[in-house]
């Protein structure tokens, strides 16, 4: 039985639920994303510079790649935020560094746009050459001081460009790379971002991939059990959560870290809003039958079952055909 609790107020669980989804989890990810982002550097502190490689004439970029979910963005906002020298939170001329998401259309001329807009530059026609949006970019990126451009979603390049405005697009961020003002490229999005890569490999060869693995029960279930103790600590829940309820968050995020701990927050939100003691299957029944506007027959948490798309005629391991978990 689910015992009550003084109820909250909503100020009270937004702040705390705010605080929450704010909360960086670092894992082993954080240490290999550091350890091929500094290699690209050299100097100490303020007078560290891109690393030039091939005699002096180029620096490297970097891939994050990883399914939808799997916290890509969330883990280089939250890298850059801690890095003493690419806060993305201050001003481009302080940061040393810009980001920008493709937009849609996802084309050359458009993310050129996007980063005109980003670095401040006046309304221009999207009539414009994207040659002469690019040496725009190139001359604004000089200006100020940006040594670091971070992509993401660059999936989307690859998914809606011609073969000949992706090898295109490749051969824009190279010539970023070269030179006596090159920068550092960044790239994330899902393994199509890999595939983009792959389309000129004179230019993929100069991007190290990080890759974000999927979780399972195996390997993350206990520090996904204890990260969910840690997270109702703080706001004052009991958590009883036991092998099977972290087996199914597992399958309900799809193997992928970030949309795990998503649930987990708002499996939470649901036990405050409730004024329940304890966070229980009974929040995460609640929150996924809000989600997913499923039955409870259809409910992962209470039927321990996820469906595959019919079009995977390969059943995830750790699972049966029908979905349901294997013993």
């Amino acid at each position: 039985m689910v015992k009550s609790m003084r109820v909250k107020s909503p100020a009270e669980i937004e702040t705390a639920i705010e605080k929450l989804s704010n909360n960086h989890v670092v894992t082993d990810r954080e240490e290999q994303l550091q350890l091929v982002f500094e290699r690209l550097f050299v100097g100490e502190g303020k007078l560290a510079t891109p690393r030039l490689f091939s005699n002096g004439l180029e620096t490297r970029g970097i891939a994050v790649v990883g399914d939808p979910g799997s916290g890509k963005t969330e883990l280089i906002s939250k890298f850059f935020e801690r890095h003493p020298l690419f806060d993305l939170r201050t001003g481009i001329e302080i940061a040393r560094c810009i980001h920008v998401t493709v937009p849609n259309p996802a084309t050359i001329k458009s993310v050129g746009l996007e980063l005109l807009k980003a670095l401040g530059y006046p309304e221009i026609s999207d009539r414009r050459e994207r040659w002469a949006i690019w040496d725009i970019v190139k001359y604004r990126l000089h200006s100020f001081g940006v040594q670091v451009l971070w992509i993401d979603e660059a999936h989307d390049l690859y998914a809606s460009c011609s073969a000949r405005e992706q090898s295109d697009l490749l051969k824009t961020l190279k010539s970023l790379m070269q030179g006596e003002h090159a920068v550092v490229v960044i790239l994330s999005g899902t393994k199509l971002v890999a595939d983009l890569l792959a389309v000129d490999r004179q230019v993929g060869r100069r991007f190290s991939q990080v890759h974000l693995p999927p979780i399972s029960f195996t390997s993350d279930g206990e520090s996904l059990s204890h990260l969910l103790s840690t997270y109702c600590e703080r706001v004052g829940l009991i958590a009883e959560v036991d092998d099977d309820l972290i087996q199914s968050l597992i399958f309900a995020a799809h193997d992928q870290f970030g949309l795990a701990i998503e649930i987990s927050i708002g499996a939470i939100e649901m036990a405050l809003r409730s004024g329940h003691s304890s966070l229980t299957k009974r929040d995460f029944v609640e929150y996924w039958s809000m989600q997913e506007g499923c039955s409870l027959e259809g409910n992962i948490f209470w039927t321990n079952r996820i469906v595959e798309p019919e079009s995977d005629p390969q059943p995830k391991a750790g699972r049966t055909r029908t979905g349901k978990r294997s013993k």
